[in-house]
This record gives C-alpha cells, sequence and structure tokens, in this order.
C-alpha cells in the first residue's frame, strides 16, 4: 500500500474511530450532567483537571522524542521505546502516588478527595500509552489506537449507565473511568507487540540520554499544562463548583475537538522529522498541505459553533447548562487556534528547535496565571474562557516568529480567504434554520460548505495526495 493511501486510510479511520469514541464520551457526560447536576459534574471536571496535572508532570517529554527517533532511519526501535515506556512507567508510578497526598492540602470536599485517589489509578495507567503512540503512527497503524479507544469508551459508558441506574454516587462514577483507561492500557500494550517488542528495560545510561533531549519538551508541556488546565484549577479555588461545572462542560468539548489535529499531524510528523534536513523543501511542501487540511476544518468549525452552541449544550448537558454555551462561543475560538498550534510546535520538534518551546510555553504561563488571576474573580468561567484564547494566541504567534527565523519562509495562509467565503455561505444556511434539528443542520451545514469550497477551489485534495506520492520511499 503506497504511502498516500496509508496516511488516507489512517486518516479516515482515526476520523471514524474519534467520532464514535467522542460521541460516546458526549454520551457519558450527558448521563454525568444530568446525574451530578452542576457541583457534581463541577467536582468531577475539578478531578479531571487536577490529575491531568500529575499526566503532564510524568511526561518527561517522552512522546515527540520517540517519534522522532524511530522515524530515522538505522534506528533501534525496540531499544528506544522499551526504555522510554520503562522510564515513563516508573517515572508516572511515583507522580501518581503523590497526587492524592498533594490532594489532601487542597480545600476540596472529602469526596473529591477520594475520587483524585480512586483516578490516579486511571490517569497513570493511560499516561504509559502516550510513549507508544509513535510505533502506531511510524506504522501508521492508527485503527489500532481508535479500536482501543473506541472499546475502553464502550466500557466505561456501560458501567456509567449501571452506575447511575443504580444510584451508586458520585465515586463509582470516577471508577468507571479508571476502568475504561485499564482496558485502553492493556489492549494498546497488547497491539504495540506486533510491531515492537516492548519490554522493561533499565539501560541508564540511555535513560540519560533520552531525558537530556526530552527534558526541554517535558518541561514545555509542563508550562503547557499550567495555562491548558490552570484556568480549571483557579476557577474551583476562587468560585463555585458548580461555576467549574458550567466552564468544564465547554472545555470538556473543547478537548473532544484538539484530538483531531494531534491525530492528523502526529500521522504527518514521521514526514516532517525525515524530511526536514534530508530535503528542506519537501519538508514545506507537507507542511503546507498539512496547514491547509486544518484552514479547511477550522473556519467551519468556528462559524458552525457560533449558530449552534446552544443547541450543542443542550443536547450535552440539558438545559441546566445553558450558559455553557457562552463559554462555548469563546473557547471555540482557542480550539482553532490550537489546530494551527499543534502543526507549528511539531515543525519545531522536528527542526529540532524544542529548546525554544521552554520560552514560548513559559511566556504563555505567565501571561495565562496573571490574567486568570484578574478576570476569574470578576467575570468566573467567562475571564477563564477568554484568558484561554488570548494565550493560545500567544503562543502560536510565537512559533511562528521563531520558525520564521529557523525556515525563512513560513506556509502560506492563503486558502484561509477561500475557507472564510464557504463559510459565511454556510453561516446563511444556519440564520435562516435556527429551529431546525441539529443533526439536520450539521449535515446541510457540511454539504453547503464543502461544496462551495470545491466550486472556488479551495479543496487541494489531489495536490494533497501528490505531496506523498513525489516523496522519497518511505521506511514505512
Amino acid at each position: 500500500m503506497a504511502i498516500v493511501k496509508k496516511i488516507a486510510y489512517n486518516t479516515i479511520i482515526s476520523v471514524i474511530a474519534r467520532f464514535v469514541s467522542t460521541a460516546l464520551a458526549l454520551v457519558i457526560v450527558g448521563y454525568l450532567t444530568r446525574y451530578l447536576g452542576q457541583t457534581g459534574f463541577g467536582q468531577y471536571s475539578t478531578i479531571l483537571a487536577f490529575l491531568f496535572i500529575f499526566t503532564v508532570l510524568a511526561d518527561l517529554g517522552l512522546y515527540s522524542i520517540c517519534v522522532r527517533s524511530i522515524s530515522r532511519s538505522g534506528a533501534d526501535e525496540a531499544k528506544i521505546v522499551s526504555n522510554a515506556f520503562t522510564l515513563r512507567f516508573f517515572a508516572g508510578l511515583f507522580v501518581f502516588i503523590i497526587a492524592p497526598l498533594a490532594a489532601y492540602f487542597f480545600p476540596y470536599s472529602s469526596e473529591t478527595k477520594l475520587g483524585i485517589l480512586i483516578g490516579a489509578a486511571g490517569f497513570w495507567l493511560l499516561s504509559n500509552n502516550q510513549v507508544l503512540m509513535g510505533v502506531f503512527q511510524k506504522y501508521l497503524r492508527l485503527d489500532k489506537v481508535g479500536l482501543a479507544e473506541v472499546l475502553s469508551r464502550f466500557v466505561q459508558l456501560g458501567l456509567v449507565i449501571f452506575f447511575v441506574r443504580q444510584d451508586f454516587g458520585f465515586l463509582f462514577i470516577v471508577s468507571a473511568l479508571t476502568a475504561g483507561a485499564a482496558v485502553n492500557f492493556f489492549l494498546i500494550l497488547f497491539f504495540v507487540q506486533k510491531h515492537i517488542s516492548v519490554r522493561l528495560q533499565f539501560d541508564f545510561s540511555f535513560w540519560l540520554e533520552l531525558l537530556r533531549q526530552s527534558l526541554p519538551l517535558g518541561l514545555a508541556a509542563i508550562l503547557t499544562m499550567i495555562y491548558f488546565k490552570l484556568d480549571t484549577i483557579m476557577l474551583s479555588l476562587m468560585k463555585t463548583q458548580a461555576e467549574v461545572g458550567i466552564y468544564g462542560l465547554a472545555y470538556k468539548i473543547l478537548e473532544s475537538l484538539i484530538f483531531f489535529p494531534a491525530m492528523f499531524v502526529g500521522l504527518v510528523m514521521p514526514l516532517m522529522s525525515k524530511y526536514a534536513f534530508l530535503n528542506k523543501e519537501e519538508f514545506k511542501k507537507i507542511v503546507q498541505k498539512t496547514l491547509d487540511v486544518l484552514l479547511i476544518l477550522i473556519i467551519p468549525l468556528i462559524v458552525g459553533t457560533f449558530f449552534l452552541s446552544s443547541k450543542i449544550i443542550v443536547l450535552i448537558g440539558g438545559r441546566d447548562f445553558i450558559p455553557s454555551s457562552g463559554v462555548l462561543n469563546i473557547l471555540i475560538l482557542a480550539t482553532g487556534i490550537i489546530f494551527l498550534g499543534a502543526l507549528f510546535s511539531n515543525m519545531l520538534i522536528s527542526l529540532e528547535r524544542q529548546k525554544t518551546l521552554v520560552y514560548i510555553y513559559g511566556a504563555g504561563t505567565l501571561v495565562n496565571v496573571l490574567l486568570n488571576f484578574v478576570f476569574i474573580p470578576k467575570y468566573s468561567y467567562y475571564g477563564a474562557a477568554a484568558t484561554t484564547v488570548f494565550t493560545e494566541l500567544l503562543v502560536t504567534v510565537l512559533m511562528l516568529w521563531v520558525l520564521r527565523r529557523a525556515i525563512k519562509e513560513l506556509p502560506s495562509f492563503g486558502l484561509f480567504y477561500k475557507c472564510l467565503f464557504a463559510a459565511l455561505i454556510m453561516a446563511l444556511l444556519l440564520y435562516f434554520s435556527s429551529g431546525w434539528n441539529l443533526l439536520i443542520s450539521v449535515v446541510l451545514a457540511a454539504l453547503i460548505y464543502f461544496s462551495a469550497l470545491y466550486l472556488i477551489g479551495g479543496l487541494p485534495i489531489r495536490e494533497f495526495a501528490q505531496i506523498y506520492q513525489k516523496s522519497p520511499k518511505s521506511n514505512v
């Protein structure tokens, strides 16, 4: 199978799997919001945000270094992946033992603290998966990742439905998350063995070399986490758990959406790493077409959400969470910016400029914390959402500035105007069909947008495929 066909297959399967997984996740959220209410869902969101912080602390930047290292010719894949997995396994174990102890010092309810203890096991298992993702990306078998995620979501959903119907309470809801994470972890560990025999390896000198390369990314990830999740933590400390619940529902939608750029750019990352120094022109072509695809998706996503946010929130969370629609309208701007940031950050890693990400995310973190301290007390979840948008914009602009210095020529945003034109035509339909069913509105809006974009020459499908067909023979 040609490389372009593999990429197309993996993209399609991953999108389908992610769509199913996201749908299941949103069904789960629907059960939780209706069962737990604003306050209970706020506690649940607080637990997720708190444990996410410790997930990032355990990251050590190993994922991106693994992808880059195993994508280069002559790499000892088994040694790289096994040692990175072992290092991440024990670092995560240590960090997630610390998490429940740290929660003791926060002014949370005893139920929230117990939830953090139960959820820590699930987050630790999931954190071990990340270093294995590079293997599936290199061999273009993200269908296995999608299968594991979908099955784990079914397990979590089944348990949530059972626990809700039996009225077992909040802590059992958290345990469903941990059970789903365990299923995901063991499936990924099983699937990866077909490509690389992953074992616990303790090559300490190699660990030091891995850490030497990865720690700048690990530090950058910690800084990213601070401004990506600290808003929820700060909201939980400054405002009520009900307000955290309102913010958390909109943020959950953002988190569901930003998987796509991470997945898509992840597929392209091995090619970018391969050509970053081997063939600069090929590198730029790959980047340009990847950016074009992201722009095609970002513009209608933002425009469509402005018209449909209330319907989306009512469908997922119920009418008690209507205020979340205003938060979603703000956060969708951050989502679009994050799509672009996924590409630009991976470009910097491919060009071995990962150390600059530390300074970029450091600036973003400083600005984010300061703005949250100013705006959360006054504007609550709206202040937190607006701060997220500004921070993501700042970080992305700084990435572009560094890339301009590194490669002298940035990719073109020329397709933006065609996408915007097609999205405005789509917006007319959404404006005049406000009373229609949400699903019908989404389907018709997508048909109109892509039809309009195609007619004005804004769907460069053939050119995108040719980039990979013209590429030197892949080692995949």
